[in-house]
């Protein structure tokens, strides 16, 4: 249980001029204590420890008061919170007792809480949502350098990694500003500066919300800021993209193509029809597929986009597949790489940039391969997800079907993002029909 009391720090590099010592209230919790300073430096003869009475200085009735009632009042507090306190960090309820007893603020920035928040999602694995984050945070220090008229440059990184934490790094700390000064007005200029400078109508949407999932997390992180929602009643609805997919001929002409054997063109075009094969399977699952993860014919793994919804997907391999996988297989361990698109040396937390570079490779390989089979239509590593979405739809499978091959987390998902299709489709069905009577 965590206890405190009032006493002097005798340390003699805070001891003053006429043996003067700082009164201090004393925690200690978790075998560690901390003092938090009244701001008061006494002789010995000055503070009585058995009544709390100060005496000899300017305004000791003044003094004495508010010693008695913050050491009360913090008594009561930890007494009535004992069971929630014993679980605390001493840092944090040393932080807490200096909030609200002695109305210090506690200095809250976006970037420091950011390199808290993004350091936990980094000790999850989740690489690819904290690189989102840090995005989303560039491009605030971006809007901050804009307001001081200072020139646009490219941030690599606003973070450095010291003793396994994420902090500031320093050039960028004369751009950091405090959570509670984000307010409504602050965040609508913001949403005014991303519109105007991206051209897509999504970028301005993700940025917001990935800054609002920060603050969100301060806001249930720090007793002062869980009233403080700026961005709560700012718009930050996305916009479906359109598919793009290719069709089933397009398909036939891809796989009909004469490529040199072990080439990288040749690679990717086995990489393209495997994605395709395995109901348009994103291109960093099919990257980072182990060689235990195909048994009987199948492939097993959970999707890592939404793998913390447990969506797990067992997928028989069709002929094709199949030969393209026995063109990989050559003695892998159990927990190497199926396909040799990342190498096996490759470390957890370089894995999402790696792939980054990868889909970059394979986006390159995929034009060449469209231009050579006669296709006019852009093919990148979306197209494959939303090629087989499509043809589908397109034999008349029931969605809800493809909602569950997609890894959808419900119907409505799919017909956000197919259903115009799916309503052009009917429509020109019914328009043919009419119009040709």
């Amino acid at each position: 249980m965590a206890t405190i009391k009032v006493t002097f720090d005798r340390r003699a590099s805070n001891t003053i001029k006429g043996k003067k010592f700082p009164l201090v209230l004393r925690i200690s919790h978790n075998r560690k204590t901390r003092d938090i300073p009244f701001n008061l430096h006494l002789k010995e003869n000055q503070y009585d420890f058995t009544t709390g009475k100060i005496k000899g200085v300017i305004n000791a009735v003044r003094h004495t008061k508010r010693t008695i009632k913050i050491y009360s009042d913090v008594d009561l507090w930890l007494d009535e919170h004992a069971g929630e306190i014993k679980n605390w960090e001493m840092n944090r309820l040393k932080s807490e007792i200096e909030q609200r007893f002695f109305k210090k603020s506690q200095s809250r920035t976006i970037l420091n809480h950011g390199a808290k928040y993004l350091n936990r999602l980094r000790i999850e694995g989740r690489f690819s949502t904290a690189s989102s984050y840090e995005d989303a945070l560039k491009s605030l220090i971006k809007y901050r350098r804009h307001l001081k008229g200072l020139e646009d440059s490219k941030i690599k990184s606003l973070f450095e990694i010291k003793d396994d934490k994420m902090i500031p790094l320093e050039e960028f700390k004369n751009f950091d500003m405090e959570i509670k000064a984000i307010d409504y007005g602050f965040s609508k200029d913001f949403k005014a500066y991303l519109l105007n400078r991206y051209t897509s109508k999504n970028t301005p949407a993700i940025f917001l919300r990935s800054l609002q999932a920060i603050m969100n997390d301060a806001r249930k992180t720090y007793e002062d800021l869980k009233d403080h929602k700026p961005l709560s009643n700012i718009k930050k609805k996305s916009h479906a993209n359109a598919p793009t997919p290719i069709d089933l001929q397009d398909i036939q002409k891809i796989r009909k193509l004469e490529l040199t054997p072990y080439t990288p063109i040749w690679d990717n075009r086995n990489y393209l029809l495997f994605m395709f094969n395995n109901m348009g399977m994103n291109f960093f699952d099919m990257a980072i597929l182990k060689r235990f993860q195909f048994v009987d014919n199948r492939i097993k793994y959970f999707r890592k986009k939404t793998h913390y919804e447990g969506d797990y997907f067992s997928v028989l391999q069709n002929d094709e597949s199949l030969e393209i996988i026995n063109h990989y297989l050559n003695g892998q361990d159990d927990n190497e790489y199926l396909f040799p698109i990342i190498p096996n040396s490759t470390s957890t937390e370089r894995l999402y940039k790696v792939n980054k570079g990868k889909i970059k490779i394979f986006n390159k390989y995929a034009g060449q391969i469209a231009a050579l089979a006669g296709i006019d239509k852009k093919i990148t590593t979306y197209t494959l997800r939303d090629t087989w979405t499509n043809i589908g739809l397109d034999m008349g499978i029931d969605i809800r079907k493809i909602s569950s091959g997609l890894g959808h987390s419900s119907v409505q998902v799919t017909e956000k993002h197919y259903g115009r299709s799916v309503s052009e489709k009917i429509l020109d069905e019914i328009n043919a029909k009419i119009t040709s009577s």
